[in-house]
Protein backbone atom coordinates (compact mmCIF):
# COMPACT_ATOMS: atom_id res chain seq x y z
CA UNK A 1 0.00 0.00 0.00
CA UNK A 2 1.68 3.24 -0.83
CA UNK A 3 1.69 6.03 1.69
CA UNK A 4 -0.80 7.97 0.38
CA UNK A 5 -3.33 5.26 0.48
CA UNK A 6 -2.36 4.25 3.85
CA UNK A 7 -3.13 7.92 4.91
CA UNK A 8 -6.36 8.16 3.08
CA UNK A 9 -7.20 4.74 4.86
CA UNK A 10 -6.29 5.82 8.44
CA UNK A 11 -8.42 9.10 7.73
CA UNK A 12 -11.17 7.53 6.26
CA UNK A 13 -11.19 5.02 8.84
CA UNK A 14 -11.05 7.26 11.66
CA UNK A 15 -14.02 8.71 10.52
CA UNK A 16 -15.98 5.97 10.63
CA UNK A 17 -18.37 5.23 14.05
CA UNK A 18 -16.77 2.63 15.56
CA UNK A 19 -19.27 -0.89 15.01
CA UNK A 20 -18.72 -2.40 18.42
CA UNK A 21 -16.57 -1.83 21.75
CA UNK A 22 -13.86 -4.33 21.21
CA UNK A 23 -13.07 -3.83 24.63
CA UNK A 24 -16.11 -5.34 26.06
CA UNK A 25 -16.51 -7.72 23.05
CA UNK A 26 -13.45 -8.87 22.03
CA UNK A 27 -12.82 -10.44 18.96
CA UNK A 28 -12.53 -14.49 18.69
CA UNK A 29 -9.60 -16.28 17.73
CA UNK A 30 -8.61 -16.54 13.88
CA UNK A 31 -11.09 -13.53 13.83
CA UNK A 32 -9.79 -11.38 10.66
CA UNK A 33 -9.13 -7.67 12.26
CA UNK A 34 -7.60 -4.20 10.99
CA UNK A 35 -6.23 -2.02 13.32
CA UNK A 36 -5.03 1.81 13.64
CA UNK A 37 -1.25 2.05 14.76
CA UNK A 38 0.76 5.20 15.70
CA UNK A 39 3.54 4.65 13.41
CA UNK A 40 2.52 1.91 10.38
CA UNK A 41 -0.85 3.34 10.26
CA UNK A 42 -3.80 0.83 9.44
CA UNK A 43 -2.83 -2.54 9.84
CA UNK A 44 -4.90 -6.23 8.96
CA UNK A 45 -4.38 -9.47 10.45
CA UNK A 46 -5.81 -12.66 12.33
CA UNK A 47 -6.10 -12.74 16.10
CA UNK A 48 -4.71 -15.74 17.44
CA UNK A 49 -5.17 -15.18 21.30
CA UNK A 50 -6.52 -12.19 23.43
CA UNK A 51 -3.82 -11.61 26.59
CA UNK A 52 -3.38 -9.17 29.44
CA UNK A 53 -0.87 -6.71 30.24
CA UNK A 54 1.59 -7.91 33.36
CA UNK A 55 2.12 -4.72 34.63
CA UNK A 56 -1.16 -2.39 33.84
CA UNK A 57 -3.61 -5.33 32.90
CA UNK A 58 -4.82 -3.72 29.69
CA UNK A 59 -6.25 -6.77 27.35
CA UNK A 60 -4.28 -6.93 24.27
CA UNK A 61 -5.13 -8.78 21.30
CA UNK A 62 -1.74 -10.84 19.40
CA UNK A 63 -2.49 -10.81 15.72
CA UNK A 64 -0.91 -12.47 13.07
CA UNK A 65 0.18 -9.80 10.23
CA UNK A 66 -0.83 -10.15 6.60
CA UNK A 67 1.65 -9.62 3.95
CA UNK A 68 4.49 -10.33 6.30
CA UNK A 69 6.70 -14.03 7.29
CA UNK A 70 4.01 -16.10 8.92
CA UNK A 71 4.87 -15.84 13.25
CA UNK A 72 5.38 -12.39 13.04
CA UNK A 73 2.91 -10.94 15.86
CA UNK A 74 2.00 -7.54 17.11
CA UNK A 75 0.29 -6.90 20.38
CA UNK A 76 -2.32 -4.38 19.54
CA UNK A 77 -4.49 -2.99 22.24
CA UNK A 78 -8.80 -3.64 22.03
CA UNK A 79 -9.29 -0.12 21.78
CA UNK A 80 -7.38 0.23 19.08
CA UNK A 81 -9.28 -2.18 16.47
CA UNK A 82 -11.00 -1.22 13.78
CA UNK A 83 -13.07 -3.66 12.12
CA UNK A 84 -13.52 -7.70 13.05
CA UNK A 85 -15.03 -10.05 10.15
CA UNK A 86 -16.52 -12.55 13.44
CA UNK A 87 -15.77 -15.71 11.08
CA UNK A 88 -12.78 -16.99 13.49
CA UNK A 89 -15.66 -19.55 14.12
CA UNK A 90 -15.81 -20.93 10.64
CA UNK A 91 -12.44 -20.87 10.24
CA UNK A 92 -11.89 -23.19 13.10
CA UNK A 93 -14.53 -25.13 11.97
CA UNK A 94 -13.19 -25.38 7.93
CA UNK A 95 -11.97 -28.39 6.20
CA UNK A 96 -8.48 -28.69 7.45
CA UNK A 97 -6.77 -26.96 4.27
CA UNK A 98 -8.97 -24.13 4.19
CA UNK A 99 -8.00 -23.10 7.60
CA UNK A 100 -5.22 -20.21 8.55
CA UNK A 101 -2.87 -21.82 10.93
CA UNK A 102 -1.04 -19.52 13.16
CA UNK A 103 1.79 -19.96 15.16
CA UNK A 104 1.65 -18.65 18.56
CA UNK A 105 2.04 -21.10 21.41
CA UNK A 106 2.24 -21.84 24.82
CA UNK A 107 5.05 -23.90 25.19
CA UNK A 108 6.30 -23.92 28.59
CA UNK A 109 5.37 -27.41 29.44
CA UNK A 110 7.89 -28.07 26.81
CA UNK A 111 10.34 -26.05 28.27
CA UNK A 112 10.46 -27.49 31.46
CA UNK A 113 11.03 -30.94 29.87
CA UNK A 114 13.37 -29.58 27.89
CA UNK A 115 15.22 -28.30 30.52
CA UNK A 116 15.25 -31.19 32.53
CA UNK A 117 17.18 -33.18 30.27
CA UNK A 118 19.89 -30.79 29.81
CA UNK A 119 23.31 -31.49 31.67
CA UNK A 120 23.80 -27.88 34.05
CA UNK A 121 26.62 -25.62 32.19
CA UNK A 122 28.63 -23.59 33.84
Amino acid sequence: MSYRAEGYAAQYFAKQPKQRDFVMLPPQALDRITFNTPDDGVLAGYVSVIRQHLGNGQKFAWVELDNELAGQFRGVPLADILTCDDAGDLRRTAANRETKRLCLGDYSGNLGVEMGKREPQS
